[in-house]
């Protein structure tokens, strides 16, 4: 994208580790902007912060809850872009038009979907999955998960699941797959389940952790992130005996966490580091990266991303959470490269094409951004379609950032396109392959 460095960064775009939702507090303070929830970082602990929580509040925190779709979906368009008085006009007409036409209702996604026990409360399975008796689900899952196709993974890590309800692994997978394909929801949900079952699962206490600070939940977030210190056999011994154990809970709280809380925790994700000597633990690094981006010290979330892929160079999650991270702290031309990097790793990581879509807007490359949304769109649809899964299920999230880019591109007839959901008439437009 050549022309992104003629581009004036008109916001720091707002994507946080995985997605562009939430943003940093000192940017609140200044109106919020976001396109997604690649993450946006609602993470600083200041009274910005404070009074946008105030308003999220007033929606209601119940993130799992579906007939909330349409607030959190502009709240995820509010992050990614700085405000002037001309995106928010269109972004207010794109909310009351979503809000009109109820564009991501709760009866469209229920035909899709179906809770299937109490064991598996909150968690939608797809009721028709071409895979749920498949012998060997759960491997083929890690198979198509490794080739880069999110969406049919997803149904096999579903089938697996369904075929044994207590696998954890699958839970595990099946929660860190549906963020990479921009779900958070479902992520957190299916994460929470599978440390009911392993609480000592590292991997998922991770993800369950920036999953949380993309959705903009401080506390959990944080708790954890301690958490995963606790259960680590090689770094639990730092943590103080203290009354009372927090738990891993579905209800979630979106109030800013205690300063003294998040110190703590950094503290001793920095104690645990300084044990280490020069021995670079990639995974501690990354959690050290998700504190500092909690507090907004985006530089130093830099430094500790950048430390994990000198030891794991090859890891595409690292590179679009180093992206986020950089986006975040208004370097949106340094986030492009993190993000193509991590394509160029993975070129089936549909968030990560999702923030690189919302840099591009952030640089006032508005086609290259639109051009990034429609690939994405693009991927989910041709890997379900492959399958012949009826009603694929495509992304409320890329729709909006994409209507949003189309509109600030001044293109009523593709913005009315994006509006009836025809990806060909708009793929053609931009001349991608359908």
């Amino acid at each position: 994208m050549a022309e992104r460095k003629s581009c004036s960064s008109r916001t720091g775009s707002k994507e946080l580790l995985w997605s562009s939702e939430h943003r940093s507090q000192p940017e609140l303070s200044g109106g919020k902007s976001a396109l997604n929830s690649e993450s946006a970082s609602e993470l600083e602990l200041v009274p910005p912060a404070q009074a946008r929580l105030t308003k999220e509040q007033r929606w209601g925190s119940a993130l799992l809850s579906r007939n909330h779709s349409l607030e959190e979906e502009f709240e995820r368009a509010k992050a990614a872009v700085e405000s002037d008085t001309e995106f928010w006009d269109k972004m207010q007409a794109e909310w009351e038009e979503m809000a009109r036409r109820n564009w991501i209702s709760e009866n469209q996604e229920a035909q899709n979907q179906v809770t299937i026990s109490a064991s598996e409360k909150g968690y939608y399975f797809h009721t028709e999955n071409p895979f749920k008796d498949w012998p060997g689900a759960f491997e083929e899952g890690l198979k198509r998960l490794k080739e880069g196709d999110l969406p049919v993974t997803i149904l096999f890590m579903e089938a697996a699941i369904l075929q044994d309800p207590g696998d954890a692994e699958a839970w595990q997978f099946l929660g860190i797959t549906q963020a990479e394909n921009e779900n958070e929801q479902a992520a957190i949900v299916a994460l929470q389940r599978c440390l009911e079952l392993q609480p000592n699962n590292l991997k998922a206490l991770m993800a369950l952790a920036v999953s949380y600070t993309n959705t903009g939940h401080q506390q959990d977030a944080c708790e954890a992130l301690k958490n995963w210190i606790k259960q680590n056999p090689k770094y639990k011994y730092l943590v103080k005996s203290k009354k009372g154990s927090p738990g891993l809970t579905r209800r979630m709280s979106k109030s800013p966490v205690d300063s003294s809380v998040l110190e703590g925790v950094k503290e001793l994700y920095l104690e645990a580091a300084h044990q280490n000597g020069d021995m670079i633990d990639p995974d501690l690094q990354t959690g050290l990266g998700v504190l500092f981006h909690l507090s907004g010290e985006f530089n130093r979330a830099i430094d500790a991303f950048n430390a994990a892929l000198t030891v794991r160079p090859e890891d595409y999650s690292l590179w679009n959470r180093l992206g986020a991270t950089l986006a975040n702290g208004d370097r949106s031309e340094e986030a492009v490269e993190a993000y193509t990097r991590a394509l160029e790793i993975q070129p089936g990581f549909i968030r990560s094409r999702y923030n690189l879509g919302i840099s591009c807007i952030n640089l006032g490359a508005y086609r290259e951004a639109v051009s990034n949304f429609l690939t994405a769109l693009s991927l989910q649809r041709k890997s379900r379609n492959q399958q012949q899964v009826p009603h694929p299920a495509i992304s409320g999230n890329i729709w909006a950032a994409l209507r949003i880019a189309l509109s600030l591109m001044d293109q009523p007839e593709l913005f009315q396109a994006a509006n009836l959901g025809d990806l060909d008439v708009l793929l053609r437009a931009f001349n991608l392959d359908p």
